[in-house]
């Protein structure tokens, strides 16, 4: 798969689990290249701690239902999903990692909350490929500390 296509069935499923709704928001989802765990990022324990493993795919949205009933503090922090290289599939790294990204991006938004500047500023880490934000009226995801793909729903 190239990495356009990979990118476009991203969005879809990212479209798609935003349209569905979710049980709590906010909901931050990291997705990066080359190691086992996000870069500046921490794991928080949870107990019980959601299932890992599992390969980004259309059922990521019952995964989070899942996961969210077994313990509603998964959405606390981000949902990581990983791959070693670029012609690996996603991941399911953990759930429930604290970003501790010092990075200032140049294009954010003043008088956003926490949420949104730790997805930007966790954007420009390096190995991080997208930070996706979602809220109860937006999905925003951001690449390179820019938002890339923004929906915006009433």
């Amino acid at each position: 798969m190239n990495l356009m296509t990979e990118e476009m069935d991203i969005e879809v499923v990212l479209r798609k689990v935003h349209s569905q709704g979710l049980p709590r928001y906010p909901l931050l989802v990291v997705f990066f290249t080359g190691g086992e765990e996000p870069p500046d990022c921490v794991s928080m324990l949870r107990l019980p701690m959601p299932n890992g493993g599992f390969a980004f795919g259309e059922d990521f949205g019952n995964r989070i239902q899942e996961a969210m009933a077994s313990n509603e503090s998964a959405h606390d922090g981000a949902v990581a999903f990983g791959r070693i290289g670029v012609s690996d599939a996603y991941k399911c790294a953990g759930w429930s990692y604290r970003i501790v990204a010092r990075q200032t991006p140049h294009a954010a938004e003043a008088n956003r909350g926490a949420a949104y500047n730790s997805a930007i500023s966790l954007s420009l880490s390096a190995g991080v490929d997208r930070v996706c934000l979602f809220s109860r009226y937006e999905l925003e995801v951001f690449s390179g500390g820019k938002r890339a793909v923004f929906l915006k729903v009433r």
